[in-house]
């Protein structure tokens, strides 16, 4: 099995390199696609309507290219773009030219991708890994967001800026202004990275200023233009802001009385410099953060939940983009939560980050927690830099976890990691390799403690090849980090094993973009992966071959095959109701189907099933959501899951069900109400979070928050459903 796919994809890595072919040199894009940014003369009074004077003598960017479903010059309608600067402020007017009524599928900030709108990227620092992106529905929905080239999007950065919007017959305009001291940005440099976006979701299309390729997210900084000033524009002096807060609440649990409670902290920024900033949080409170919606766990290991509390996300990558996916050095949410998710009080929080220099990036943060009943308070500090060589790089990092009992340090309760990695990346963005070095120092372990990981990547137009390697040892540890597969359950003595792996990853997909028809795009991909225990024996393979269809219309269709071979190390036990399966060499094979509609239509679902074998059994899975949209106020989705697990006796057999149901309605872009409702039977949960969100002034909020959680427990044939908890909070937060 191993040696057919070796065999494979060495094949297939012939292939691919045969079939590239010479495209246009990226460096191009900055001297074809330039745009001149001006001083303004007058004022400009951000209403969408695009009346001053200034506008008028500003210089156009437009003739637009087509992103998706196909990369082609001349998109239609047509989009023109102005810019203009004062001493404080960034302006940018947009005239998007639609004869069909815009769709705008919510008012929700952030969410803009499946929306009519506008959006922008800045490069400020013209690095081509990072940038930042601020867009606009047809609604006045904001998002921004910042991107990295290895940690992709997060959209969970937010800041202070404005946009409005005035929608006519025959176009939309939008009108932004981003303070400059929102922007991380060299004071002497004349040229920025800038590239424009256009959700043209009516004609289910895409448009880009520059010519991005159709590999390529319409935000890849690498394929930006130019933004030429007529002069760098000034350094931001005496920028700071503060974000005080204040909640109260009432709660009950099912082991303790009716509690009240009240509280403060706030939130602070200093910008030291330009593009240097310090961030502080003092007894921060993260109560009007969406929870997490709880998945369904069939594998032996547990899984990767995103972080979205506010203070861990502004320049996040400098330290979460060590590693590999599932296994990360540094992992926030290690930080401030207990294993189970359950909040553990911050004391403090500090966060240096930003540029020293225009090719050196830095991050230091220290933050705090506090003792409780049932654990030591934790110091937990990051130390990260890097070193930029066009788009390559050099970077390490330092992290420390140390026990304090009160405010004396726990001798022995500590965790250090260091790391260091490289990276090359082609000016075009169409290679990459990395290599990763990275060691851990912990109490009582002196050998076996590394963690090592490589590889390479190629994508064009048509093919796209990923490798990569990792070796983990026993004893590597990461306190502050996620490490995925090193910790193996024993189900008959009722513990947990350590054991290193070492494995290989590779995913090859061909991608064919019709011009004409009704397909938009074929996509046929194959995935290996392979892990053998530390002693190079065999551990785990998978082979899987995927085929999917993207209609222009918006329908989406998809085809899977899977075979897994498994070494089980250890007794493990998928079911409630009988014995662990032994330990066994397993192999097992399952197809899978997916299909979704057009999700810009009011009613639209999306439905996946598998079948097949599963170790010396066999599994079914069947999940559906279906989601009704009243244009543009509300969205109400429902969605089911139902997995059927059957083992030969003794081993059991169990249906694993879980219910999400999401409700969000906008009385207006700055009064949202949303309510998620989940079940998970295999957590033995039930609960529902619902919470009113009022923006009353920009970045400024008032939330209140209802949670209601039960355990569901199953005894002698009969459900038993029991409150857990139960609270109403109140937190009103304000950015001075």
């Amino acid at each position: 099995m191993k040696a057919y796919l070796s065999a494979f994809f060495v094949f297939l890595c012939t292939f691919v390199f045969s079939q590239s072919g010479v495209e246009p040199d990226v460096d191009q894009f900055k001297d074809i696609f330039r745009l001149n940014i001006a001083g303004l003369t007058g004022e400009i009074v951000v209403d969408g309507k695009l009346d001053e004077q200034a506008w008028s003598s500003a210089e156009i960017a437009t003739d637009f290219w087509m992103k998706s479903p196909n990369v082609s010059q001349y998109a239609d309608p047509l989009t023109e773009v102005k810019m203009a600067y004062d001493d404080k402020n960034i302006y940018i007017a947009a005239k998007c030219f639609q004869s069909e009524p815009t769709i705008i599928q919510t008012l929700k900030r952030d969410e803009f991708w499946d929306s009519d709108g506008f959006g922008i990227l800045l490069d400020p620092l013209n690095e081509k890994n990072n940038c930042f992106i601020f867009g606009v529905s047809a609604a006045g929905v904001q998002m921004d967001a910042v991107r990295s080239s290895v940690s992709d999007m997060n959209r969970d950065w937010s800041n202070k800026w404005q946009a409005e919007v005035d929608v006519q017959p025959d176009y939309w305009t939008a009108e932004i202004k981003i303070p400059l001291s929102i922007l991380r940005y060299d004071a002497n440099l004349k040229e920025w990275g800038v590239n424009f976006i256009r959700n043209a979701t009516f004609a289910n299309e895409f448009h880009n200023w520059t010519a991005v390729p159709a590999q390529f997210w319409p935000v890849e900084a690498a394929y930006a233009g130019t933004l030429e000033w007529d002069k760098a524009p000034q350094k931001q002096k005496g920028n700071y802001n503060i974000i005080p807060y204040v909640t109260s609440g009432v709660s009950t649990s099912k082991d303790a009385d009716t509690k009240t409670s009240f509280d403060f902290g706030l939130d602070g920024r200093i910008a030291l410099t330009s593009s240097l900033n310090l961030d502080v949080t003092f007894n921060p409170d993260f109560s009007q953060i969406e929870v997490d919606e709880l998945v369904t766990n069939l594998t032996r290991f547990s899984i990767f939940l995103p972080e979205k509390r506010t203070f861990f996300l502004e320049n996040k990558d400098i330290f979460a983009d060590y590693g590999s996916p599932g296994t990360r050095p540094f992992f926030s949410r290690t930080i401030g939560l207990d294993k189970n998710r359950n909040n553990v009080p911050i004391v403090y929080g500090l966060r240096l980050s930003g540029n020293t220099s225009p090719d050196v990036r830095l991050g230091v943060m220290n933050i705090h927690s506090a003792t409780t009943e049932n654990s030591f308070g934790q110091n937990s500090t990051a130390i990260s830099a890097k070193k930029q060589f066009g788009r390559s790089f050099v970077q390490g990092m330092l992290l420390n976890r140390q026990a304090f009992d009160g405010t004396s340090a726990v001798s022995g309760d500590y965790g250090r990691n260091a790391s260091v990695e490289a990276a090359y990346i082609s000016d075009d963005g169409k290679y990459a390799t990395w290599v990763g070095l990275h060691q851990s120092f912990k109490e009582g372990y002196t050998d076996k403690t590394g963690h090592y990981n490589g590889g390479f990547a190629y994508a064009t137009e048509k093919w796209e090849f990923t490798s990569d390697w990792l070796m983990m040892q026993d004893n590597y540890f990461a306190d502050m980090g996620f490490i995925n597969r090193v910790n193996n359950y024993d189900a008959v003595r009722d513990t947990t094993i350590r054991l290193g792996y070492n494995r290989i990853f590779n995913e090859v997909e061909y991608n064919i973009r019709p011009v004409n028809g009704a397909v938009g795009q074929h996509s046929i991909s194959g995935v290996s992966f392979l892990a053998w225990n530390p002693d190079w024996s065999f551990n785990e393979s998978i082979a899987g071959l995927e085929y999917n269809l993207r209609l222009k219309s918006g329908h989406r269709f998809g085809l899977e095959f899977e075979n897994r071979q498994v070494q089980l190390l250890y007794p493990f036990s998928f079911t409630g109701n009988g014995d662990p399966l032994r330990v066994d060499r397993y192999g097992f094979s399952n197809i899978g189907i997916d299909y979704s509609s057009d999700d810009r239509k009011p009613l639209s679902i999306r439905m996946s099933a598998s079948t097949g074998d599963f170790y010396n059994g066999s599994l079914s899975q069947f999940e559906t959501t279906l989601n009704y949209r009243v244009q543009p106020w509300g969205n109400f989705s429902v969605g089911y899951q139902f997995n059927d697990l059957t083992f030969p006796d003794p081993y059991g057999e169990e249906q694993i069900t879980a219910w999400l149901s999401k409700v969000e309605i906008g009385f207006n872009r700055n009064l949202l109400w949303t309510t998620l409702f989940q079940y998970v039977d295999q957590s033995d949960y039930m609960g529902v979070n619902s919470r009113l969100q009022w923006r009353f002034a920009p970045m400024s909020d008032l939330f209140l928050v209802y949670v209601d959680n039960y355990d569901v427990l199953s005894m002698d044939s009969r459900t038993s459903i029991q409150n857990n908890n139960r609270a109403l909070i109140l937190k009103v937060n304000y950015w001075y």
